[in-house]
């Protein structure tokens, strides 16, 4: 019984110690971990920038970044936040649904409407806004030019 468990003992130590010699070769360089090619201990500092000042109606709208995507802010929302349910400005310019689907033409100063999915239906048939979307930065975001921290090379 003794030499059985100390034979155990021994291979057991055996493993580790294997087990140990093989995990320093497959070491990696802390900047070889990630996307960035750089120490994962250095935190970068994006550049400052500022949103353009570019008054709501006066933004002409902008690309999508795919298909299926919520449309992008394009004009400074400072003004408008925050968000509430019962303080939403935005609903000021894009609670329109007698335009939704409709050509806006040049689309300068002429605001996006928000889509169907965004109202409910009422007892009569018209559409009302939902409240369970009235925090529209949680989708629709403002855009500034700003330099990726990591290159994006994402295309639909």
């Amino acid at each position: 019984m003794k030499t059985t468990v100390m034979a155990m003992l021994a291979a057991g130590a055996l493993i580790l110690t294997y087990g140990a010699l093989h995990a320093a070769e497959m070491t990696q360089a802390d900047n070889q971990m990630g996307l960035s090619k750089t120490s994962v201990y250095d935190d970068p500092s994006p550049d400052v920038f500022e949103y353009p000042n570019t008054k709501p109606a006066a933004a002409i709208a902008l690309p999508r970044a795919y298909s299926g995507a919520p449309p992008q802010v394009p004009h400074k929302i400072d003004a408008y936040l925050p968000i509430k349910s019962g303080k939403n400005q935005c609903l000021g310019c894009h609670d329109d649904p007698d335009m939704i689907g409709k050509n806006r033409a040049n689309g300068k100063g002429i605001a996006t409407p928000m889509p169907e999915s965004h109202y409910r239906k009422a007892d009569n048939g018209s559409l009302q806004f939902s409240d369970t979307r009235y925090i529209c930065v949680q989708c629709h975001t403002p855009q500034a030019d700003v330099k990726e921290l990591v290159g994006n090379t994402f295309t639909q």
